[in-house]
């Protein structure tokens, strides 16, 4: 019988752990993250099983703001983890939440992103007048104005409304984690620290093949060329490389905000620099010129600069291919400065004396475009006998031809001048006449 006794104790001492167990309360404190089961799912309801006596249950507003399908996918039995918003005061209930649980991994990895300074990439959800809202997760970040990469103000409205920001939506920014406070529900992002960050540039670099085509923004223009933003990096634009004929400043050819595409010129790592051409793009002009001009062509060009030794010119038909012409081509004359005979966009006939599309040289002249004057030579009319009463030559001294058919030689003047004996006779001989000292012969 006390056998029987001692057994009955111990069942007893079970039955009362059990049941200390059960009735026992957990002390939960709001921000607390607990799992739990569902233990039933309606419409309005949701009821969480997070042991001992105390229920819990999802805030009634979160289920009303929940999609349908989200809703259905919810089972009993499911194992699911609650934030802790608050309890009743007899601690019969506890208000939990689903969305807020989730979220708290997200705030996990948002002060993992913070500790390592790893950048991200984020869509821009929503905008307001200081900034843009990004989503990481379920979290909803802001990324100031000041915070955001130059390039991007030029896409601002010119006035302070809350559309500002508006070109922004939908794009994705490359981050980095700047402050994460989720007591205050706060996580602040930086598109700017993420780009100053070394790793980040490098791994960037990386990514961009030298001979392959990226899309870019124009962020500032230099005398020398222009920046363009390539995936959060800025390269450099070369005035040079801008176009294939001669730019004097970039805004001819880009503007500050303009989208467009680039061909990568070049990666340097160590130097941590981007060399980018917009030229490239299209095809080399000079590698068909042979196919369109030949030595010898006139054609038309555009004076665009001058220099102490001659003046450069370029094609009005291609105006991207530019010629020397020397100063000794200038004009048939001696010219000392090429500004005394051409001006910087004048237009001008020109013959094409040299042409090396191989070495990308083509050289004008001026002077060889002009036509060559004619020369006609004509025999000179004697005088008429109310001019001198002397018979000049006779008739049959001289056969009539054609002045292309005759030979024109200088004489002595003494040769050409008859005496007066000769004269009065008419025995001048046939290959004298008076006048100047030329004589006609026939060539037969």
């Amino acid at each position: 019988m006390k056998g029987t006794a001692s057994e009955a104790d111990v069942d007893q001492d079970v039955m009362s752990v059990l049941l200390d167990q059960y009735l026992e309360t957990n002390e939960y404190h709001r921000g607390d993250v607990v799992e739990g089961v569902i233990a039933s799912v309606t419409a309005k309801t949701i009821l969480i099983d997070i042991g001992g006596k105390c229920d819990a249950i999802v805030h009634p507003r979160e289920v009303e703001r929940m999609m349908p399908q989200d809703l259905y996918a919810l089972k009993p039995g499911q194992g699911v983890s609650v934030y802790v918003i608050d309890k009743s005061e007899d601690d019969d209930t506890m208000l939990v939440s689903l969305a807020r649980a989730a979220q708290q991994s997200d705030w996990d990895r948002a002060r993992k992103l913070l500790r390592s300074e790893e950048p991200v990439s984020l869509p821009v959800i929503d905008i307001n007048k200081g900034g843009v809202i990004v989503r990481l997760g379920r979290l909803r970040g802001f990324v100031p104005g000041s915070q955001l990469l130059s390039n991007w103000r030029t896409h601002q409205a010119a006035d302070e409304s809350e559309q500002r920001w508006e070109a922004l939506l939908g794009q994705t920014l490359t981050l980095c984690v700047i402050e994460v406070t989720p007591e205050r529900n706060r996580l602040i992002l930086s598109e700017r620290r993420a780009v100053d960050s070394k790793a980040v540039k490098r791994r960037i670099l990386e990514k961009l093949k030298v001979g392959s085509v990226a899309r870019g923004v124009i962020s500032n223009i230099v005398p020398f060329g222009a920046f363009v933003n390539v995936n959060g990096v800025d390269g450099l634009l070369h005035i040079s490389e801008l176009s294939w004929k001669r730019v004097t400043r970039p805004q001819e050819i880009v503007q500050v905000g303009q989208e467009l595409n680039v061909y990568i010129l070049d990666v340097d790592l160590e130097q941590e620099r981007l060399g980018l051409s917009l030229k490239r793009l299209v095809p080399d002009p000079w590698e068909s010129l042979g196919n369109v001009y030949k030595e010898g062509d006139l054609v038309e060009v555009t004076i665009v600069n001058l220099t102490t030794f001659g003046a450069f010119a370029a094609l009005v038909e291609k105006p991207e291919i530019e010629g020397l012409i020397h100063i000794s081509e200038l004009a048939d004359h001696q010219v000392a400065r090429p500004q005394d005979v051409v001006k910087i966009g004048e237009r001008c006939t020109v013959k094409i004396i040299s042409l090396q599309p191989g070495e990308r040289r083509i050289a004008f002249s001026v002077k060889q475009a002009k036509p060559v004057p004619s020369v006609v030579v004509s025999p000179e009319t004697a005088p008429t006998e109310t001019e001198s009463p002397v018979k000049v030559m006779s008739e049959t001294a001289i056969p009539e031809v054609a002045v292309s058919e005759v030979n024109v030689e200088e004489a002595p003047a003494e040769e050409a001048i008859a005496s007066a004996d000769e004269t009065a006779t008419g025995s001048v001989k046939p290959n004298r006449t008076l006048g100047r000292s030329r004589i006609l012969r026939n060539p037969g």
